[in-house]
């Protein structure tokens, strides 16, 4: 397909494990003449005139080879296609096609506002993603496929991206009457240098479902996109054309992947008036967006809009991708790859090859993309991963984006099983051969291992804790047993001796083995024990009488509960309250018990107590109310301690001391950690702080994100 072209040929060759040069990765391709050998040209046939070109034959011959070359690109077997060119002809051939991803994931990104389709020059894309018109070349001075040298003092001495995040705001969706913004002429200039003040298209523009599809093929039929002539492709440009314009669901499909790898929403919404086209399942369109998120610009918006799109069925029948992977699996991929320095191997032996994550080149708090020119200059130097200098810890904008796009699925009445096995750190017995797979809590503790023991300068553990509470007040078996083996994934399994046996994920980490344990930083040691006492809360029967009820905003016998319309309605409390000395426990209600309605069936919300609801409700705040500003500012506001939920989870305190609990700085919630809006399983910071709070008043860094409104749609489907 179009779309899968991300990388340029230097950077394409190592991810292979291959040096441009060298002997080619892809087998049986016809290579320069080796140094040995010499091969004189035959004379010219005529004294005094030059050799002839190409026989009639011989011009059959390659129009031939082209057009089979073409049938394989079509085909999508782009591996065959690249061994069947010689050296020259694959690099020409792979740039061209990275050249064409990257207008297109431009003119993506972009949809709606500032250049118009046709402005998309390769000059300006250049100078959007490389930070120069200059860089390009000319085809004096660059030779089409060329590459710059790569940098020899490492990627470390070529541009980086900033360590600061960008973070997602949502906002209530509130009705208005649009007002026309003035028409912008298409000669107007645009500062290029600041696409936020770029001025919105006229909507008949921005909203014709077929266009940006139509754009793609613009840009195939006129190579703009490149320097390349079509005429020195190894491929047939004409027959690819004509493919696409009988069969254009074809290009649909490369629409919709680069339309939710840009995570456009606006562009999205142009989409779903569309027919869906018949290919999208082989895109796995949910995955996909999973390893694309971007907590600096959407958050989970692009979820949203693939329920919208695809119907709350699609999930639940699309699990798995081709790799076996669950969309879960695919989110812990993005922290590994983001907040550690794990190798792809280790994680899965589908990634070697290539040796990257998938969407490596997507960060999931805002600070780069596919079109950044760090990340350009960094793959046009043929550098495939992304450095570790690059990192950072494990931060509230990515959790906070994997958190609503875990509930956006599977918070939903219809969705796959949250239990289903993980296809990540898959391990074989080299003695007797059993395959052990684990489940998904099992995966995260060993995320949560890799965070700590390969992680980044800073990291606290929050983030990993915060995705665990999630997913066990989204219904998580904490009891779940699988066959397994710590030795096995830590590479210390001993030949010829079975290692494994039946383990829940918190047996799995009292197994780790201490001496890694000790090597890690003081914070690390400590959300790691928060973990193992959440496991063991969660597993454990011992839920139910409640440490810190009067945390929240207590109320008084004459005050109700909301509905999700907004409305009063004090029968909604539905399990009886308790009271904890004198003082009013957090109040139960008919949201997590589970809901169970007759219009709109049940949702998958498990109640797993006031001692883990509470947790649930500080972590929600947490996130929604603070980021790291500045450089050395902690991970971790000062509301919320980790040291404070250690000591409460282990029984050292019959309270939960930290400043969010203490100071009362909470609004009602329920029992289970919800607090009660339109849109419970979203909150905005409005409705779970009793003040404000925030220190995320940073513009240039914040994108506000409209809520999803989850509760009402799922309810008019069902």
């Amino acid at each position: 397909r179009f779309s899968s072209w991300n990388l340029p040929y230097a950077a394409y060759c190592k991810a292979l494990g291959q040096r441009p040069g060298e002997p080619s990765p892809f087998g049986g391709g016809t290579g320069a003449t080796p140094t040995c050998l010499n091969i004189a040209s035959p004379e010219a046939a005529t004294p005094g005139r030059s050799a002839t070109g190409p026989s009639p034959a011989m011009q059959l011959v390659r129009q031939k080879v082209a057009q089979d070359r073409s049938s394989l690109f079509l085909q999508g077997r782009h591996q065959e296609l690249l061994a069947s060119c010689g050296n020259e002809d694959r690099r020409t051939l792979t740039n061209y096609l990275h050249d064409f991803y990257i207008h297109s994931f431009v003119v993506a990104k972009y949809w709606g506002r500032g250049p118009r389709v046709g402005q998309w020059t390769l000059g300006l894309v250049s100078a959007i993603t490389l930070g120069s018109f200059l860089d390009i070349g000319t085809p004096a001075t660059l030779a089409p496929g060329t590459s710059p040298a790569v940098a020899h003092d490492g990627p470390h001495s070529l541009d980086s991206p900033t360590q600061l995040c960008r973070w997602s705001i949502h906002v209530p969706n509130i009705r208005y009457t649009q007002v026309a913004e003035p028409v912008v002429d298409v000669q107007d200039g645009f500062d290029i240098q600041d696409p936020r003040s770029w001025a919105e298209w006229p909507r008949d523009e921005a909203g014709h479902p077929a266009s940006f599809a139509r754009s793609m093929q613009e840009a195939i039929t006129d190579s703009s996109f490149s320097l390349v002539p079509t005429d020195q492709l190894p491929i047939a440009t004409e027959s690819i054309l004509q493919a696409v314009q009988r069969d254009e669901e074809q290009l649909q499909v490369d629409a919709w992947k680069v339309a939710i790898m840009a995570g456009n929403l606006e562009l999205l919404d142009s989409l779903i008036d569309s027919p869906v086209p018949s290919g999208i399942d082989g895109i796995y369109p949910f995955h996909l967006a999973a390893s694309f998120p971007d907590g600096g610009k959407t958050c989970c918006g692009v979820f949203r809009w693939l329920q919208h799109a695809l119907g709350v069925m699609y999930h639940r029948r699309h699990e798995h991708d081709d790799l076996g992977q669950t969309v879960l699996d695919t989110f812990m991929i993005v922290i590994l790859r983001s907040h550690t320095s794990v190798s792809p191997e280790h994680v899965s032996t589908r990634f070697n090859p290539p040796h990257r994550f998938p969407g490596e080149e997507q960060d999931i708090c805002g600070r780069w993309d596919p079109v950044s020119p760090p990340v350009r200059t960094l793959f046009r130097h043929g550098y495939s991963r992304i450095p570790t200098s690059w990192k950072h810890a494990f931060c509230h904008s990515a959790a906070q984006a994997i958190c609503h796009s875990l509930i956006a699925i599977l918070a939903a009445p219809i969705r796959p099983p949250i239990d289903s096995p993980s296809g990540l750190f898959v391990r074989r017995c080299n003695n007797c051969g059993l395959e052990l797979k684990l489940g998904p809590l099992h995966t995260l503790v060993v995320v949560a291992f890799y965070l700590a023991h390969r992680g980044m300068s800073g990291e606290t553990m929050f983030g990993a804790l915060a995705i665990l509470v999630c997913l066990l007040s989204l219904g998580a078996d904490a009891s779940l047993m699988t066959m397994m083996s710590v030795e096995d994934i830590l590479g210390q399994a001993e030949h010829g001796r079975c290692c494994h046996k039946l383990m829940d994920a918190s047996d799995l980490l009292e197994a780790v083995p201490h001496d890694f344990v000790a090597q890690w930083t003081t914070d690390c040691q400590t959300g790691w024990r928060c973990i193992q006492q959440v496991l063991l809360l969660a597993k454990s029967a011992g839920d139910d009488v409640p440490q810190q009820d009067d945390a929240s905003d207590s109320t008084s016998d004459s005050e109700q509960d909301v509905t999700s319309d907004g409305s009063s309605d004090s029968g909604r409390e539905g399990c009886e309250g308790s009271n904890h000395g004198d003082q009013e426990r957090v109040q139960f209600c008919r949201l997590c018990c589970p809901l169970e309605n007759e219009e709109f069936g049940p949702l998958n919300l498990p109640c797993g107590g006031p001692k883990l609801g509470l947790l649930w409700a500080t972590i929600q705040i947490e996130l929604l109310t603070y980021r790291r500003i500045n450089i050395g500012d902690p991970w971790i506001s000062g509301r919320f301690s980790m040291d404070a939920l250690k000591t409460w989870l282990e029984g050292g305190s019959l309270e939960f001391l930290t400043p969010l609990v203490e100071s009362r700085m909470m609004k009602k919630h329920s029992c289970c950690g919800w607090f009660l809006g339109p849109d419970f399983v979203c909150p905005i910071a409005e409705e779970a702080c009793k003040e404000y709070c925030m220190n995320m008043d940073d513009y240039d860094r914040g994108s506000f994100v409209p809520r999803p409104d989850h509760i009402d749609y799922w309810m008019e489907c069902f």
